[in-house]
């Protein structure tokens, strides 16, 4: 098994601009990483993607993305 998570690029945009970072999977936590923070959650049953693109809302929103 490698070490390293494969990581998968996310973006989103938000009034016109557009918020770009990376999600990957450790066991059941979803981390999302920009050049300005970063956060992690639970999966809990959800799409990767789709909560990926939700945490980086989030991040844009309070100025970490």
């Amino acid at each position: 098994m490698n070490d390293r998570q494969q990581h998968a690029p996310v973006s989103c945009e938000i009034d016109g601009r557009t918020y770009n970072g990376n999600y990957w999977v450790a066991g059941m936590i979803l981390v999302v990483s920009t050049a300005k923070g970063g956060t992690s959650t639970q999966l809990g049953g959800r799409s990767p993607k789709a909560l990926a693109e939700s945490l980086l809302r989030t991040l844009a929103r309070d100025g970490k993305a």
